[in-house]
């Protein structure tokens, strides 16, 4: 991890992320911290010059705007930041979701670090907010900062999986490059809703899992419990967990709205940072 992309929209949220990615950053051995804002116009704007009565909007003077937020905010924060790691500024205009993959290949991050905010009944079952779109759509990793949290060194990662398909749907490339960047021991968690669905460790997905990350001596967990968040968060409590890392299952609109997404869920929910990793 040389560069971590951390969009900020100035609220307290955002600015306790930036925090989170300067420990992250120490740890890691990263060189870059991108400060990124993505600004919009106001609604009551239009830049079609035929309409009477309505100006235009000047764009320029947003991004200035952005890039003054930005300037503060790093410069409130530089005796925070770990000597070494260099602080750059991203301003852009448009929609964050939209923008993101762009932004990865703009400044070649390595992992996103956001922060997030519950958003109520709406935005946690069918709409989800700006940083459970990124989880799922990023090119790169997606680490997830409850508010409350603050850097506690990655030494133990928690890879909660379905085991389904396994071969074809975990992203082991990055989560080894997670582990090798941080030399953590992985913990891999199976959480089934009933007794008829638990599996066991000589399990053909556990095999497989066993294949994929051979050589990182991952150890194995299953839980039965209805209730998928409150079981990883127990879980990550008992043992210590530093890091969740989930695997984000693309879903249409329509498929949003009827299915209940444990990624979001934990996003809101959870004790601990989220990474959000999968196959780009």
């Amino acid at each position: 991890m040389k560069t971590i992309l951390v969009p900020t929209d100035f609220s307290d949220t955002s600015i306790n992320a930036v925090n989170y990615a300067f420990g992250l950053a120490k740890q890691v051995g990263a060189k870059k911290i991108i400060l990124y804002n993505v600004f919009v116009a106001p609604m009551n704007t239009t830049i079609d010059p035929s309409m009477p009565g309505i100006s235009i909007l000047d764009y320029e003077m947003l991004e200035d705007a952005a890039m003054e937020g930005l300037n503060y905010v790093k410069n409130g924060l530089l005796s925070e930041c770990p000597q070494g790691i260099q602080i750059e500024l991203l301003a852009k205009y448009g929609l964050l979701p939209e923008n993101i993959n762009g932004a990865c290949d703009e400044v070649d991050a390595d992992v996103i670090v956001m922060g997030i905010t519950g958003g109520g009944m709406i935005s946690e079952k069918i709409f989800g907010s700006n940083t459970t779109v990124v989880a799922k759509y990023a090119k790169v990793p997606v680490i997830i900062v409850p508010p409350r949290s603050t850097y506690k060194r990655i030494n133990r990662l928690l890879l909660v999986s379905d085991f389904v398909e396994i071969e074809e749907f975990v992203p082991f490339i990055p989560i080894k490059k997670v582990l090798d960047d941080t030399n953590a021991k992985l913990l891999i968690l199976h959480v089934a809703s009933s007794a008829r669905h638990s599996l066991y460790e000589g399990a053909h997905e556990c095999l497989a899992l066993k294949e994929l990350f051979a050589g990182y001596n991952p150890e194995f967990h299953f839980v039965t419990n209805p209730n998928f968040i409150e079981a990883t968060n127990y879980f990550s409590s008992e043992y210590k967990a530093d890091i969740t890392i989930v695997i984000p299952k693309k879903h249409s609109f329509l498929e949003s709205v009827f299915t209940k997404s444990h990624t979001t869920g934990l996003a809101f929910h959870s004790n601990i940072p989220l990474m959000a990793v999968h196959e780009y």
